[in-house]
């Protein structure tokens, strides 16, 4: 589990870190310089190529009046010493330049070095930009001279290497400010910003590191803004126990389908069982019936045909471990009247875990007050831990919080946390980078995947992969947070092998099974070193 940071949170640790752990300023940047120029190293070594001596490696930094202009030039300064040839460039006034970044002036000067006051009139050929304008605590557009040294610095035709952040770009919402740099390579310090990780600024960031500088969080300092997963998280998926049965991995009931849309039922189900459920029965529409039978022989299937079977609806309901309810059922009053007997047989009475997808979350936005009423029983009973799950695509998550695509789009962090507690709900809000919140206030935002999942019925495997990981005994924003990076990293499997403009929900599904057999080989390899540790 890796932590992600607002900008105010960085300022924050980073000011604790000098003032209470004593660390001063200067050898933080000391620090940040040298992570950033050993990145830099190892993409342009300095040595023999074949056909003789390479010459030196020609190195521009474009450094601003702030802190981020000191780690900049303390950069190349390292390089420098390293044998690279490096040219300086501080745009702004000197004079306003901060206490660390004068020092870092100082030192150059101090050395013989040169520092010019604007970039080259001419495109010179540099092989690598240190862009060291402006960090994390950019909060304006960029006009003026910042502007056109940002576009002087894309039209380089060098290797960009951006220090912290590229510049021109939010730290907090990954907006560009007017323009922004567009770099090859980010080093960022401390921890992952935000703004690093949502678009466009993932865009703009290239490949990313993140350093370990000395600057952490610890009790006392306002918690990180939220977190993400990586693959040493494996393990917290539940383990297999080897005298198991199919009782003992859970049983999913997925209610998904119409006449015109049979794909849901079977993505949803395919996706509950390749994650490691024991049992999944499907409720579906008659016309469905023989389509998923022999697709999916594994499943048991309930069929109807006109109203609810209020028998066998009821029965499967108690049957069941995990309910996932909605993809592809309509919204015309048959489906909204099942939709209302679902909702209250397992939310608003029951206590099981429950996933609401598609149709059945643009039902639940027309009837607020069964929301309201789910809310009040959760906040009234202490015991209830939440256990419903909504996972809307923005469209969806507009309609349910009656605001508009934009406003959810731009105000993601707060509007996700918002209507998660509000509505006592873990709320997986999918886009290029889902969100996750639940009443708490607990945020994860998810790494994994790629453009290439942007394709139908990839939402339907989602809520299937929650809704197993559910009934096997995962709870809260843990299991929605692993479904959806497990669910990413399909998605990264099937572009790499099929390219991004190939891939359909279907090989999702396919993918599924090595990413559980890497995800098992994970969790062994963790629970190992346990052992040997004692």
């Amino acid at each position: 589990m890796q932590y992600l940071v607002s900008a105010g949170q960085m300022k924050e640790y980073d000011a604790d870190t000098i003032q209470n752990i004593k660390i001063p300023s200067l050898v933080l940047m000391e620090r940040a310089a040298w992570a950033t120029a050993q990145e830099i190293c190892r993409r342009f070594p300095k040595g023999l190529e074949t056909g003789g001596l390479r010459g030196k490696i020609r190195v521009l930094v474009v450094s601003g009046v702030g802190n981020n202009g000191g780690d900049g030039f303390a950069v190349g300064r390292i390089l420098q010493e390293h044998g690279y040839e490096v040219s300086y460039t501080l745009i702004g006034e000197e004079a306003k330049c901060s206490a660390e970044t004068r020092m870092q002036i100082e030192i150059l000067e101090n050395s013989g070095v040169s520092i010019a006051q604007s970039l080259p009139q001419k495109q010179e050929p540099f092989d690598v930009i240190v862009d060291a304008l402006f960090g994390i605590g950019l909060s304006r557009e960029l006009t003026g001279a910042y502007r056109e040294a940002v576009e002087w610095i894309n039209a380089s035709g060098g290797y960009v290497v951006s220090a912290d952040i590229p510049s021109g770009i939010h730290a907090d919402t990954g907006a560009v400010m007017g323009c922004a740099v567009r770099a090859d390579l980010t080093v960022t310090y401390g921890y992952r910003k935000t703004g690093l990780i949502f678009y466009p600024g993932a865009d703009y960031a290239g490949e990313l590191i993140c350093s370990k500088i000395g600057i952490s969080y610890r009790k006392g300092l306002t918690k990180p803004l939220a977190f993400t997963y990586e693959r040493s998280d494996f393990a917290r998926i539940p383990a297999r126990k080897n005298d198991g049965n199919k009782g003992s991995f859970g049983k999913v009931l997925v209610i998904a389908g119409s006449r015109r849309m049979y794909g849901a039922c079977q993505f949803a189900a395919l996706g509950a069982y390749r994650i490691g459920a024991g049992l999944v029965r499907v409720l579906t529409a008659r016309e469905n019936r023989e389509l998923l039978l022999a697709a999916l022989p594994e499943a048991i299937v309930d069929a109807y045909d006109g109203g609810i079977p209020e028998d066998i609806l009821g029965q499967a309901i108690r049957w069941a471990d995990c309910v996932v309810a909605g993809p592809g059922i309509g919204t015309d009053a048959k489906a909204e009247a099942f939709m209302e007997r679902i909702w209250n047989e397992c939310a608003v009475n029951g206590a099981m875990p429950l996933v609401i997808d598609a149709d059945g979350l643009n039902i639940l936005a027309e009837h607020p007050q069964w929301l309201a009423r789910y809310a009040q029983r959760v906040t009234t009973d202490e015991e209830q831990d939440c256990r419903v799950y909504f996972t809307p695509h923005m469209g969806e998550f507009a309609r349910l919080a009656k605001k508009s695509i934009k406003c959810c789009k731009e105000e993601r962090i707060k509007e996700v946390i918002e209507y998660a507690e509000e509505n006592r709900v873990i709320l997986v809000s999918k886009d290029a980078r889902t969100v996750i919140a639940d009443p708490q206030g607990e945020l994860y935002i998810n790494t994994s995947g790629d453009n290439g999942m942007a394709t139908g019925g990839s939402g339907d495997v989602l809520a299937g992969m929650l809704a197993g990981l559910l009934a096997q005994g995962m709870r809260g924003i843990e299991a929605a947070a692993m479904a959806a990076y497990l669910h990413g990293l399909c998605g990264n499997n099937a572009s790499a092998k099929k390219t991004p403009y190939c891939v359909m929900a279907g090989d999702l599904l396919e993918e599924l099974p090595e990413v559980m057999r890497l995800a098992h080989r994970g969790g062994l390899e963790k629970e190992h070193g346990r052992h040997k540790r004692k």
